[in-house]
């Protein structure tokens, strides 16, 4: 199993470009912000899968351009699987007409290029040899992380989120987890915005995953533009033997 940063941003102007979209293999994304930009046509037609975290604009962008480009270039739709309230969120809030076409209905009812999946927390989503799993977040209504493995390891991508110790308790005794890709948007000098926003700054994050085993590798993404530097140094001077690595547009794993 592969894993691709397309983009992984908190913004833009930044040190990375590109808001959240990770691509799994050829045919799986983990939401589907402005990195999709970073895939031709032929790479866009095989994604037959979105896995959603949230509804915020950012994480979700690239999905209405997704099925636009794609549209008559398939023999079947596209899956976008997500929690009921996400689903609900898009559905009233962006293919709607108004803000862009319902592609649920395009090119007609019956055989549509997008086709809606409600997922329920930790029931899995097997495609393949490959397995998703949703945690609820403390983000916004219906956030979820998403736990993506094999046989033999994975990762967790939890999507934006605060304070969430359910997660951390559950995901310390998995013992396929290899990394983790976790937001942390702001400086701790800007701990209220974060708190209030639903976000990590560094000292609310260190607090959170105290139950996540050393050996996992931490993965941060999200930064916001222009703090990106204060914020990982933030983290570093107080991790203790944990180490974190800022995530990069471009970076692939295997597992």
């Amino acid at each position: 199993m592969k894993l691709q940063v397309l983009g992984c941003a908190g913004g833009i102007g930044g040190q990375e470009g590109h808001t959240t979209s990770l691509l799994v293999d050829d045919d799986i994304l983990l939401d589907a912000g402005t990195g999709l930009a970073a895939l031709d046509l032929d790479r866009l037609v095989r994604i037959d899968h979105v896995f959603i975290t949230h509804s915020h604009l950012d994480h979700v962008a690239g999905l209405a351009f997704l099925l636009d480009a794609v549209l008559g270039k398939r023999t079947g739709p596209v899956t976008v699987h997500a929690s009921g309230m996400v689903i609900a969120a898009l559905r009233r809030h962006l293919f709607n007409w108004v803000l862009w076409p319902d592609f649920g209905m395009i090119p007609d009812e019956a055989a549509p290029v997008l086709r809606w999946s409600e997922t329920a927390a930790g029931v899995p989503v097997t495609l393949g040899d490959r397995t998703l799993v949703a945690h609820p977040v403390n983000h916004t209504v219906g956030s979820s992380a998403w736990w993506v493995h094999n046989d033999r390891s994975g990762f967790l991508f939890t999507g934006d989120m605060a304070s969430t110790p359910a997660l951390w308790s559950t995901m310390s005794e998995e013992r396929r987890l290899r990394k983790v890709i976790v937001d942390c948007s702001f400086a701790n000098a800007d701990r209220d915005i974060a708190d209030r926003s639903l976000h990590f700054c560094p000292a609310s994050l260190l607090e959170d995953i105290r139950s996540l085993p050393d050996a996992v590798e931490v993965l941060i993404y999200h930064l916001k533009p222009g703090h990106e530097e204060l914020i990982m140094r933030e983290l570093r001077q107080h991790s203790g033997p944990r180490g974190f690595t800022a995530l990069r547009r471009g970076d692939t794993f295997e597992f």
